[in-house]
């Protein structure tokens, strides 16, 4: 699905913004083998490879039908709402697109203890013949009353490697949201910290305690760019009601799924020339916005949050996927 960019003119050309959903991501990945005993799981590997394989294919079927009924069985939280909405734009653009099926390869499963709630976490690389993406991608499942769902789909930054995300252990416990036990910060204390980050807010303090990541500077530079075209109002703040999922990882810290709601407004400079604010490529806002326009995206951010250690560290986001998922203007 094609990403949306936001731009603002005064007779220049287009500005990129943030945003904008993942293309439609064939071959189902298998588990990476392993010759030691694992320790007991809430999901087997067999069981999660099964479920990988189910999610791809159902998949495929939504998004060459754009069926937001197909799209239900198989996704939840914010991963639902972020593509509902670009299908939805999608079809009001009535945009012909020429199908053709994708999947995951290299696939490797990362499931908490056994005792503990049934969800998993699979680190696979997108697939579509014949190309396969550099960067891996983390897919978040969590089962319901009425079956598996797919919540989280962050991709990895550019240039990003399997090897340099952080290490999760074969027994590794899930971390509650409130959980900061050994931890710089807690799971929701991160999302908070990290949403008023986002728009540029926030105490110095408070920002020097993550690690510079394309979201954020790209934010600020968009910024600045459209300052000259409107005046611009900024807020974030974590999405709670999709549900945040954290795992202990090797190092003692541990790696944290999250979702920030953002809510950006432009109302247009006036002057001698005449400007206007524009979303390219975008169903739900369409044209030109010669007094302001209002824009909603969710972000979904994987984030490693380091062991508290008495001496200075940063956490590192690692993973995004994100979308406008409602708009307005005039």
């Amino acid at each position: 699905m094609a990403g949306c960019l936001l731009a603002g003119c005064s007779a220049l050309p287009a500005l990129p913004g943030m945003g904008g959903a993942k293309a439609d991501p064939a071959a189902t990945g298998t588990p990476t083998a392993s010759s030691t005993p694992t320790p007991a799981r809430a999901v087997s590997d067999q069981e999660a490879t099964s479920v990988l394989a189910d999610y791809v294919k159902r998949n495929n079927a939504a998004n060459k039908a754009r069926s937001d009924e197909l799209l239900a069985g198989y996704e939840g939280g914010s991963s639902f709402t972020i593509d509902k909405a670009s299908y939805a734009s999608s079809r009001i653009l009535r945009k012909t697109i020429k199908y053709q099926p994708f999947g995951y390869t290299n696939a490797a499963f990362h499931t908490p203890a056994a005792g503990q709630e049934p969800w998993f976490l699979a680190t696979a690389h997108w697939q579509r013949k014949p190309t396969t993406a550099k960067e891996p991608t983390y897919l978040l499942f969590a089962r319901q009353a009425d079956g598996w769902r797919q919540m989280y789909s962050p991709d990895a930054f550019d240039g990003t490697t399997t090897d340099e995300l952080p290490a999760i252990a074969a027994d590794a416990s899930a971390v509650g949201p409130t959980d900061g036990t050994g931890l710089l910060m807690s799971p929701a204390d991160f999302a908070k910290k990290y949403a008023s980050h986002m728009v540029g807010k926030g105490t110095a303090a408070d920002k020097s305690l993550f690690a510079a990541d394309s979201i954020t500077t790209g934010a600020a530079k968009t910024r600045q760019r459209m300052n000259q075209y409107a005046r611009i109002t900024s807020t974030a703040r974590p999405a709670t009601r999709y549900p945040s999922y954290t795992l202990r990882t090797t190092d003692g810290g541990a790696l944290t799924f999250t979702t920030i709601e953002r809510t950006i407004r432009y109302d247009v400079r006036q002057g001698p020339e005449r400007n206007y604010v524009f979303q390219k490529d975008s169903g739900i806002l369409r044209g030109k916005y010669y007094t302001y326009m209002k824009i909603t995206d969710l972000f979904q951010v994987a984030a490693h949050i380091p062991p508290k250690s008495g001496k200075p560290d940063q956490v590192k986001v690692l993973a995004n996927y994100s979308g406008l998922v409602a708009g307005s203007g005039r």
